[in-house]
């Protein structure tokens, strides 16, 4: 199992938006695109690569650009879920999880990121 990917409620997949810059991507590191055989637990319909306002490439669920939490110490770790009201795991079918830690839906995971 892989790191958990999040989704950021000031982003938007229509029209792109990316609401995490700057200090924001100190914590939230955009997820690097990957090998689409290579995600755990979502379908490859699904994942896109998204071109950020710097130039750089990032993984996309659903058309939202994702993140990794550098909260997150373990594979499968959720603790970025919830974060400030704007930051939720992404789920099988590519939508934000709304439930709790003891709900069960579950989070996506992915590879760590490369380096």
């Amino acid at each position: 199992m892989g790191r958990t990917l999040y989704r950021f409620n000031k982003d938007s997949a229509w029209p792109m938006k990316f609401g995490c810059t700057g200090p924001c991507l100190d914590t939230w590191k955009p997820a690097e695109p990957a090998d689409r055989a290579r995600l755990n637990g979502v379908a490859p319909r699904l994942v896109s690569t998204v071109v950020r306002p710097d130039g750089t490439r990032q993984l996309a669920v659903g058309c939202w650009p994702v993140y990794w939490f550098t909260g997150d110490e373990q594979p499968g770790d959720v603790n970025g879920q919830g974060r400030m009201g704007l930051w939720f795991a992404v789920s099988q079918d590519g939508k934000k999880v709304t439930t709790t830690a003891n709900g069960t839906e579950s989070p996506v995971a992915t590879p760590s990121p490369a380096g």
